[in-house]
C-alpha cells in the first residue's frame, strides 16, 4: 500500500510532538528526561505556530496511521548577500517511523515542504540533519554550512552527531 502525503491541521499536533520524541530518541540525541521536559514546550510552540501559519506542516498516512511528517518553519532572519529577504524556510522535524523507512517518505515530505517555500516565494531553506540523512538532503540540493555552536549549559554533554561532522 502506497502512503499519502497531505497538509497538516492542528488534529496532527501529538502526532507531531510524538514524532520529535522518537527522532531525538533514534538519533541518540539527549537523554529520556531531556526529551520529557522538551516535549510540553514543543507542543505549545507548535499550536501557537500552526494556528498563526508561522509553521506548516505535512503529515504521511499510511492505512490511515500517521507514519511520519515535516514541518516547515517561516523563520525571521537577517538579511545577508545571499538573500535580502528577512525570512527564511527552517524545515524541521522530518521523520519517518522506522516500519515506513525505505520508501521515499522523508523525500516525499520534504518535497512538499519545498514547494510550499518556493509557492510563498523564499529564497532559502534551512534544516539541521542527522547524520544519516545527510545524503538525502545533499542529493535533492542542501549545501552543508559552517555553523558553530557554543552551548553555555555547564552539564552538556555533547551528542555523538555532532562528531565527524567536517
Amino acid at each position: 500500500m502506497d502512503a499519502t502525503i497531505r497538509p497538516a491541521t492542528l488534529d496532527d499536533l501529538e502526532s507531531f510532538v510524538a514524532q520529535r520524541g522518537a527522532m531525538f530518541h533514534d538519533m541518540a540525541y539527549g537523554d529520556e528526561a531531556g526529551l520529557a521536559r522538551m516535549a510540553p514546550e514543543f507542543r505549545a510552540l507548535l499550536r501557537s505556530w500552526l494556528t498563526t501559519g508561522q509553521a506548516r506542516g505535512w503529515v504521511a498516512e499510511l492505512a490511515g496511521q500517521a507514519v511520519g511528517g515535516a514541518l516547515l518553519e517561516l523563520k525571521e532572519a537577517l538579511p545577508s548577500p545571499l538573500t535580502p529577504q528577512r525570512v527564511r524556510g527552517y524545515l524541521f522535524n522530518v521523520y519517518v517511523a522506522k516500519e515506513a523507512r525505505g520508501q521515499g517518505l522523508a523525500r516525499r515530505l520534504t518535497e512538499a515542504a519545498l514547494a510550499e517555500a518556493r509557492r510563498l516565494g523564499l529564497e532559502m531553506v534551512e534544516l539541521h540533519a542527522s547524520k544519516d540523512a545527510e545524503a538525502l538532503y545533499r542529493g535533492m540540493g542542501f549545501e552543508p554550512t559552517p555553523e558553530f555552536r557554543l552551548i553555555l549549559k555547564e552539564d552538556f554533554q555533547k551528542p555523538h552527531q555532532w562528531t565527524d561532522r567536517r
